[in-house]
């Protein structure tokens, strides 16, 4: 009895434990949630937290590992991301199919981000099977999305352009509001990135009313694509951009979102410098370069070049050489390859202004490579031919005395100065001719979807004009068969009539007049009449019959004709007036002589002509 009772309370005590260790765990997860995306640091520490737990289910690590490496995304450590997404993947292998298609997903992601887009993209087909074998649709359509984000992240923008067009009519008719806005904003995304920035600005507006909305993080959606808009305006050197600016500014302070707070004081310092508002572009720059290097400096290259050009409009030369003190290759190691030149370029302008010939040879030797990479020939034989003059005039200078060192030091300084000046001329001259020639391909681009809207439309009032020719059709075959008919039926009412006792006539004159009757249906002007309607809807129906059959009779053709009208025999039998046995009679010696098997042969081959 005793030892029942310690195991009860053992139990009690397990099972109080257990619950204790789920409410904290839900607490913490609950605050974790509230700042995951607005105060990543704080909520890493409720993520360590629910790590330190006791008596957590596999399920829950599993799920906490996950959320750890979404920290690790968000705050640009994604080698942490991926180990943690990988920690999660292997910890619980009885977790289920689901768990695993979404962990894969954020591999995936991850992956995407490190520029490994092949292998996101191999990740995320897994996922999309592992999906379909629980027939999840709403996830599978969401992972066509991410597929069409690693398009567009690997600047294959037609490709994604591709997947999102053909996602969103799926999306629009599964009916998730989340998903297809979502999606609505990527098509935005993607339009702004082809310069497309009308169409980006009516795909960003179409998810502003979502957005709106206050539910999970939308309204960081809505104040970024308020931004995005602002950007686009910013594009078109319209004032407009200004105005979506601020509202994006305001929505980013209300909520926290210190990160897009400091992106967006960016473009609009970004939107000041190219319309050579210097003054107002640099504390806006400033202020957003300064948050960056400190919290995301992985992303601040653009930021921290357009912040040095505008200092040296302004000639702060003092200020920039504090920047340019700082450590770069943080910086760089996740830049884009036009962020990287244009970096070098300012680099190289300010070095040679500064009169640091070692400096600015560094940076016209990372140039050099940048141009390769862009296959930019006659930009690399330029820049080829004054670095090997830098390497004659070193190889010179270290043989004479330091006499003529002195005094060709002026020298030196002239030609060094023509040359940078010759190099940012050339460098402009060909950046012109880059933005022209994309300006023709995105012009052509516009052509070519215009045409093929236009072929689209033809074809759609083709289908349209054919289904309307079909449909009367139709109904001229309906309208023929039932006069036939009816025509028919009044003479079989007649004869029945005449055949009652109402009228009082003897057999023989009975016979006579029925004769008559009949004679009257059966006549030749009435077949030609019908002869006449049916050649109208089917204008080629007997001189095709004739020639590929000609040893068919002119009764044959008529029979044919009836079975053209799609009439069963009883009807054909009606019509002709024979019986019904004689139909079935005739159509089987119509088949021996157009040499078909059966009868469902003879109706294909009627019906084909």
């Amino acid at each position: 009895m005793l030892k029942k009772a310690i195991f009860v309370i053992f139990l009690l005590n397990i099972s109080l434990l257990l619950a204790q260790s789920n409410r904290v765990y839900k607490g913490y997860y609950n605050v974790f949630l509230k700042k995951q995306f607005s105060d990543p640091q704080l909520s890493k520490k409720y993520l360590d937290s629910i790590l330190l737990l006791p008596n957590l289910p596999d399920s829950t690590i599993c799920k906490t590992y996950n959320d750890v490496g979404i920290y690790h995304a968000i705050v640009g450590d994604y080698e942490g991301a991926l180990r943690n997404f990988e920690k999660s993947y292997a910890f619980d292998p009885n977790c289920s199919v689901k768990t695993k298609a979404n962990i894969l997903c954020n591999i995936a992601n991850t992956q995407k981000l490190f520029g490994k887009f092949e292998l996101a993209l191999k990740n995320l087909f897994k996922a999309k099977k592992l999906y379909a074998s629980i027939r999840d649709e709403k996830n599978l359509l969401k992972v066509e999305s991410e597929i069409c984000a690693v398009y567009y992240n690997k600047s294959d923008f037609n490709k994604a352009l591709d997947v999102s067009s053909e996602l969103i009519p799926k999306l629009e008719t599964l009916g998730d509001e989340k998903l297809l806005n979502i999606q609505l904003l990527r098509q935005a995304n993607i339009q702004f990135n082809i310069g497309d920035f009308a169409n980006a600005i009516v795909y960003y507006n179409k998810t502003l009313p979502y957005f709106s909305k206050d539910i999970e993080n939308n309204l960081q959606n809505k104040y970024v694509a308020l931004m995005n808009i602002g950007a686009c305006y910013s594009e078109l050197s319209s004032p407009k951009s200004i105005d979506y600016f601020n509202k994006a500014l305001v929505g980013f302070r209300a909520i926290s979102d210190s990160r897009n707070e400091f992106l967006c004081m960016g473009s609009i310092g970004k939107y000041y410098y190219k319309i050579k508002n210097y003054e107002k572009a640099t504390p806006y720059l400033k202020k957003s370069f300064d948050y960056m290097y400190a919290n995301l400096p992985h992303i601040s290259l653009e930021i921290f070049t357009f912040y040095l050009n505008s200092l040296q409009k302004q000639n702060s030369f003092s200020e920039i050489e504090e920047l340019l003190a700082l450590d770069a290759a943080i910086m760089l190691s996740q830049a884009n390859l036009q962020e990287k030149i244009f970096y070098y370029e300012t680099l190289a302008t300010l070095y040679g202004k500064f009169g640091d010939k070692p400096s600015e040879y560094r940076a016209l030797k990372s140039l050099q490579k940048l141009y390769t990479e862009r296959q930019k020939e006659n930009t690399f034989d330029e820049l080829q031919k004054k670095l090997n003059q830098y390497n004659i005039k070193n190889e010179i200078n270290k043989n004479r005395n330091l006499e003529l060192q002195v005094s060709n030091l002026k020298l030196q300084n002239t030609i060094i100065w023509i040359l940078i000046l010759f190099t940012v001329l050339l460098i402009s001259y060909f950046f012109d001719k880059y933005k022209k020639k994309n300006k023709i391909q995105d012009l052509i681009l516009m052509q070519l979807q215009q045409e093929k809207e236009l072929n689209e439309q033809n074809n759609l009032l083709k289908d349209e004009q054919l289904k309307l020719e079909g449909e009367l059709l139709r109904i001229k075959e309906r309208e023929l068969t039932a006069l036939q008919l009816k025509i028919f039926q009044i003479k079989s009412n007649i004869i029945d009539f005449l055949q009652s006792n109402i009228i009082k006539t003897n057999d023989k004159e009975l016979k006579n007049i029925i004769v008559k009757i009949e004679s009257f249906f059966n006549n030749d002007d009435y077949w030609r009449e019908f002869e006449i309607r049916f050649t109208n809807m089917h204008p080629d129906f007997t001189i095709k019959l004739k020639k590929t059959y000609p040893a068919l009779t002119k009764k044959d053709i008529d029979f044919l004709s009836l079975i053209k009208l799609n009439l069963n025999n009883k009807e054909i039998a009606t019509l002709i007036n024979i019986s019904y046995e004689s139909v079935i009679s005739k159509k089987y010696l119509l088949r021996k002589k157009m040499n078909l098997s059966s009868e469902n042969e003879l109706i294909q081959c009627v019906n084909e002509i």
